[in-house]
Formats: C-alpha cells, sequence, structure tokens
C-alpha cells in the first residue's frame, strides 16, 4: 500500500512510496502530528541517484519490522535535498556541529519544532562499519525523548546556539585587498597532485570553481610577468587531462562522474551529474583558450552530445542525474571484460581496445565495499593509438561499443528539471559553443532557456525550483535566479538576442529584492515570505556547486558596468567586503566568491561590435580564442536599450566592423582587425 508521497512528483519520493514507513514529506501536516501528539521527528534527506541512500532504503525502510519502530516512534519526514537545498543545508550544518562530515543519506532527529538534537548519516541494517544499527539508533533516541526530557532539549539547545553562530560566521567589514586572488591562487595551487592533477590525496572531485580561480591567478601572474605562471597554467592543464584520461570521464558516451574514489581518477563512483558536467563545459572551454588542446575540444564535443542524448528532455530542458547502479550494482552499465570485447569486436579490434583503454582479464578495479562488478575493467585512456589506421579502428570500435552498450539494463535517470542545474548547463553550452564555433552548442542553451522561461516562473516572474510531469513545484532558491541569469548572460554574449541579457537583468533585480538583506549584508538562500524553516539559511560556501551569492556578485558586477545599474555594483562591493576576510582565510570554501572578487577588481571589459554582420562574426570568434573571463561582448545590431548609454555613438554606418573596448566608462580606439583585436583582449 502506498504512503503520502504517492502523490509527490520527485523521482526520489516516489523511489519511498511503497516503503512500509508512514512517510510525510516536508510539511505543515507532518509537523502538526509531531507538536500534537509530542512526537520526535525522523527527518531522511537524500536524492534519487544517491548509491548509500539506496543501500539504506534496502536494508531499512524497507523491513518491515524496522519501519514499525519508525511509525510507532517517530513521525517520519523524506526528503528530496535537491528540491529543498535550504533545508538540506540547514541540518548538515546541525550534523558538522555534531562532529560528523556531511553527506546523504542525512539522517536527523528533531524536536517537533524542528530543532535537531542528534544526527548522521548511513546506519546500517545492524552494527557495522563502526555505526551502530538503525534499529539500536531508533529505540534508543526514542526512548531518551520519552525518559530524559531535559538531555534532549540540552543537545537541541546546543545544536540551536551553534546553528546561530554558523549563520553570522565570517562577516566582517574586510577591505578588498589587491592580492588577495593572487594568494589565494598560489596556495590552493600548492595542493595540486603534480603528477595525477587534482587535489590531492582521495577521493578526488572536480572542484571546477577553484580550478578556475587558478587559472584566472595564472591570468594575472602572466599579466605581471611572474614567474610563478606557468606552474598555474599546469596545475589546471594537468588536471585537466587526466580527469578525461580517467575513469571519471565516459571513454564511450561522453560526460563525467561525480568524483574519483582513488587518486588516478580512474574508479569513479558512477552517478552523473547535470550540475558537475554543466560546470565542467565552461572549465574546459576556458582552458581551451588559455591552452588549445585537441583533448579538450573532444571532452566539450563528447560531454554536449551526452548531455543532448542521454539528459535532454522532450519539452526542452535537462535531466537532473543519472544513477551509479545497474541491476542494482555499481558501474555495471559502463565496465567491460575481454570477453564481451572479443564477442562484439572480432580479436584484432578487441586487443586494440584492451591496449588502449586498459581493459584486461580479471579487471582493472575492486570495490571495497563489494557493490561492483566482480571481474571487469573500467575504460580509462591507456596508450594512445599509433597511426591513423588505428585512430580510424579504434573509432569503429568505440562506436560499436557504445551501440551495444544502450540494450543494457540502464541507471536510472532524476528526469525532474531543477532550474538552478539548467542555469549551469546554458551558461556551459553556450560558453562551449561560443569558444569552439559550435552553433549547435548554442541552441542547446538556447532550447533550454525558453523552457525555464516558460515553464518555470509565476505569475511575478519567479522561478520554480523544480519542474516534472508538467508542474512547477517549490520556490525558486537564490542558487536557482542567479544561476539561470548568469546562463542567460552567457547566452547573450554568444548570439546577441537582447531578450536573453533583458531577463538576466529582471531575474539579478529579484535576486536583489528576494535574498538581499541589506541589514545583515548578506544573501539568503530563500526570500523572507517562504515557508518558515528553524534557521533563514545564508548562502556563503562554494562547493560542489557555486553559492548563489557569489555568482549574483559577478551577474551585478556584469550588469552593474554594461547597464550602467550602480545599485547593482554598490550590493557587490558591500558583500565582498563582508565576506572577504572568510574568503582570504579559506580560498577553497569560498572559491567563486574570489573569482568574484577578481571580477569586480579588474571590471568586465566591455567589447562593443558594430558593422555589417559578417565583419561582426570574424571580431566575435577573435574575442572567442582569448581566455577573458572578466568581459562582456555587446552586439550593437539589435542591442537592448538597457545598453544604449554604452553603444551610442559607435555604430557608423557603412564603415568597416569594429570593436570598441571599454573598461572602466573609458573606451579605447576601435580595433577593426581581429589579429591586432586578439592582441589586445590579450594584454
Amino acid at each position: 500500500m502506498a504512503n503520502r508521497l504517492a502523490h509527490e512528483t520527485s523521482p526520489y519520493l516516489k523511489q519511498h512510496e511503497n516503503n512500509p514507513v508512514d512517510w510525510y514529506p516536508w510539511g505543515e501536516e507532518a509537523l502538526s502530528r509531531a507538536r500534537e501528539e509530542d512526537r520526535p521527528i525522523l527527518l531522511s534527506v537524500g536524492y534519487s541517484t544517491c548509491h548509500w541512500c539506496h543501500v539504506m532504503a534496502h536494508e531499512s525502510f524497507e523491513d518491515p519490522e524496522i519501519a514499525r519502530l519508525m511509525n510507532e516512534r517517530f513521525v517520519c519526514i523524506k526528503v528530496d535535498r535537491e528540491e529543498m537545498p535550504d533545508l538540506d543545508s540547514i541540518y548538515q550544518q546541525a550534523l558538522q556541529l555534531q562532529g560528523e562530515h556531511g553527506g546523504w543519506p542525512l539522517t536527523m532527529f528533531l524536536l517537533p519544532d524542528g530543532t535537531p538534537f542528534f544526527g548522521g548519516t548511513y546506519f546500517p541494517k545492524v552494527d557495522r562499519f563502526g555505526r551502530p544499527g538503525f534499529p539500536r539508533v531508533l529505540v534508543g533516541l526514542s526512548e531518551a525523548y520519552r525518559r530524559d526530557q531535559k538531555g534532549v532539549q540540552q543537545n537541541a539547545r546546543q545544536f540551536a546556539d551553534g546553528l546561530k553562530k554558523i549563520a553570522t560566521h565570517g562577516r566582517g567589514n574586510g577591505q578588498l585587498g589587491e592580492r588577495t586572488v593572487d594568494r589565494a591562487a598560489s596556495r590552493l595551487c600548492e595542493r595540486i597532485d603534480r603528477l595525477q592533477g587534482g587535489f590531492t590525496g582521495a577521493p578526488k572531485f572536480p572542484n571546477p570553481k577553484s580550478l578556475e580561480l587558478i587559472l584566472r591567478g595564472w591570468r594575472r601572474a602572466r599579466r605581471r610577468g611572474d614567474r610563478e605562471a606557468p606552474e598555474l597554467l599546469e596545475a589546471v592543464t594537468v588536471t585537466l587531462r587526466r580527469m578525461a584520461a580517467g575513469g571519471i570521464f565516459d571513454q564511450l558516451g561522453g560526460g563525467f562522474s561525480r568524483y574519483s574514489t582513488d587518486a588516478a581518477w580512474l574508479v569513479p563512483h558512477f552517478e552523473k551529474m547535470l550540475y558537475d558536467n554543466a560546470q565542467l563545459l565552461t572549465l574546459y572551454a576556458e582552458a581551451h583558450q588559455a591552452a588549445p588542446d585537441p583533448g579538450f575540444v573532444r571532452v566539450l564535443d563528447e560531454t554536449v552530445g551526452y548531455l543532448e542524448r542521454d539528459l535532454r528532455a522532450p519539452e526542452g530542458g535537462l535531466y537532473t542525474a543519472q544513477d551509479a547502479d545497474s541491476e542494482g550494482v555499481e558501474g555495471k552499465y559502463y565496465v567491460w571484460t575481454p570477453a564481451e570485447l572479443r564477442d562484439l569486436l572480432g580479436a584484432e579490434m578487441a586487443a586494440l581496445v584492451e591496449r588502449c583503454y586498459g581493459v584486461r582479464e580479471g579487471g582493472n578495479w575492486s570495490d571495497p565495499h563489494g557493490h561492483g562488478p566482480v571481474g571487469a575493467s573500467i575504460l580509462h585512456a591507456a596508450p594512445a593509438p599509433e597511426g591513423e589506421g588505428e585512430v580510424a579502428l579504434l573509432a569503429e570500435a568505440r562506436a560499436r561499443m557504445l551501440a551495444a552498450r544502450y540494450p543494457r539494463v540502464p541507471p536510472i535517470t532524476d528526469d525532474k528539471i531543477l532550474a538552478s542545474s539548467n542555469g549551469l548547463a546554458i551558461a556551459g553550452l553556450a560558453e562551449a559553443g561560443r569558444v569552439l564555433g559550435r552553433p549547435a552548442f548554442v541552441d542547446g542553451a538556447r532550447r533550454t532557456a525558453e523552457f525555464v522561461l516558460a515553464h518555470m516562473r509565476d505569475g511575478e516572474g519567479r522561478l520554480y525550483r523544480s519542474w516534472k510531469q508538467g508542474q512547477a513545484r517549490r520556490p525558486g532558491t537564490l542558487d536557482d535566479h542567479a544561476y539561470v541569469a548568469d546562463g542567460l548572460i552567457a547566452l547573450y554574449e554568444a548570439t546577441g538576442e537582447a531578450r536573453w541579457l533583458e531577463e538576466a537583468r529582471r531575474l539579478t533585480a529579484l535576486c536583489m529584492e528576494l535574498f538581499w538583506s541589506p541589514v545583515e549584508r548578506c544573501f539568503y538562500m530563500t526570500a523572507a515570505a517562504d515557508p518558515g524553516l528553524i534557521q533563514r539559511p545564508a548562502s556563503l560556501h562554494d562547493g560542489a556547486v557555486p553559492s548563489g551569492m557569489s555568482v549574483c556578485i559577478e551577474n551585478m558586477v556584469r550588469l552593474g558596468d554594461v547597464a550602467e545599474e550602480f545599485r547593482f555594483l554598490a550590493v557587490a562591493e558591500e558583500a565582498l567586503a563582508t565576506f572577504h576576510d572568510a574568503a582570504a582565510e579559506s580560498p577553497f570554501g569560498f572559491s567563486n566568491l574570489l573569482n568574484a572578487l577578481d571580477l569586480f577588481q579588474e571590471r568586465p571589459a566591455e567589447i562593443v561590435l558594430v558593422g555589417q554582420p559578417a565583419g561582426v562574426d570574424a571580431l566575435a570568434r577573435a574575442v572567442a580564442g582569448v581566455y577573458l573571463p572578466n568581459r562582456m561582448i555587446v552586439r550593437s545590431a539589435g542591442s537592448p536599450a538597457m545598453v544604449a548609454p554604452l553603444v551610442e555613438g559607435k555604430d557608423a554606418s557603412g564603415q568597416p566592423a569594429a570593436a570598441h573596448v571599454c573598461r572602466d566608462f573609458v573606451c579605447e580606439h576601435p580595433e577593426t582587425d581581429p589579429a591586432a583585436l586578439a592582441a589586445v583582449l590579450s594584454r
């Protein structure tokens, strides 16, 4: 018999609709019952492609006896963290106050008012892995709540006090240091694994915004003539090349997995997230500008191919993620044995694949947790093919292997559409398309933007958080608005279509109206009028995705200069000053805020392209070849009214196409030669 989750649209919640647990979605119905019956709340947070969420579900939530304990002793609430990142943020912080690393599944025990008093992540069915069994936890905590109210309340007060301190941590009135970005980039560079790339140790995550900060540090160092510059660039390029060669990159179908469990990028956690791949499109495109590499082009082509083939919804948006598991086995969909290759390809072609992709008898990896397939190999780029004949043969083998992979049982796709992840994808597709001159990429960004703006806004223009089965749900967070605005700015730069810049300004104005607090001098994740949680979480740290605050600041600086929106610039400066000292102290946790600081301090180079379309296109291609992260590209033809002061007087009819480069409200002599323009922008 289905529980209350049967009425939800979230794929994660739907995975639990037939559990014997009496699950509630988060909402007043569950909270009222907890208050009325004076019951503690068991809050379980996860997402549909989370491997250990699946393990805990199969072990505990599908077990009738454990479900009975949960139902008798708690009000049980299940939350999709991708639908409610604000709630997840609060309780992840609470767990860290307890001295544990955050992660999913998140298992929190709350007072009826929502205040936490104990928490954890994955609990096994029986005592193992150094963790208590879930039934023992359930009984112990429910008995403590019933018999030791004073102790439970004291724990809850400590959590509440700690959350208040976190909410105000790092805020000050710091000055904007001139060398803060340089020092931060150097500190991050020191942590790079010089042999394998990535930040030292394992597991290894892509960390695109931290790598972007190092790349910006390289640009600053190169312009000053610092000897450190080559080292900074190499830290980024080695990382991106090693990732592209490793098992973390799907060598047949394109796209990156969430992270590598080892230091050599060989053994991924096989789930694929839209937000990772979207950000990596931007990073690989920028790295190709800085250090042109055909391998980077291949990654961009194949990653976009993956998004369009496997994540594109018929309605136009992009799905959220794909699971790691197939048929209950992590990675089974992706791995190969020599016997499978010989049966499919024949001896000669199979031998080439085995050599070039590291496939061997007995497999090239093992899963310490016992969830992975036995005796199979993860494809990774080993020795390169030799000569044109082998290159052509390997390309044919890859095509046949990809076609043969599709009939396998695929990983589950989380087919909800998130505004935030789609905003990142708009930016990644538009930027990769602009840099490589791929109109199809830009068209993919355009279709994504059209979907979000048509289907994921309310009557007041505010974005919704998620969409599925024709329903848009939950008020959009700061991340949703900031990421989509950023994507629209990138789409405007790639197309010159005025609509996208106008929509970006509307969304950025909404960010100020809904999420900025002039009193606290910070951006909140949620609007003041949104349904209340125990705390209104601030947008602070950059992690797997950048903070909404940092992206919003970038948008405000770009729009502030190009449209003379001085209110945007004032808020950007105030937010940067408030969190400058915290960012300088912890560059890894504030990487994108430091990217925003770099943008604010240098100010965007405003590149106004005027003249006949053919000439303008040639100039635009020259701009696309230069690594210039701090810029705004404006085409005078069809430009929106908001940039009229910048464009005015620059479009001389009948004259050759020209680029007017303006910095900090001062314009240089117009350039008509693409090579000369590239040289000016490279300075």
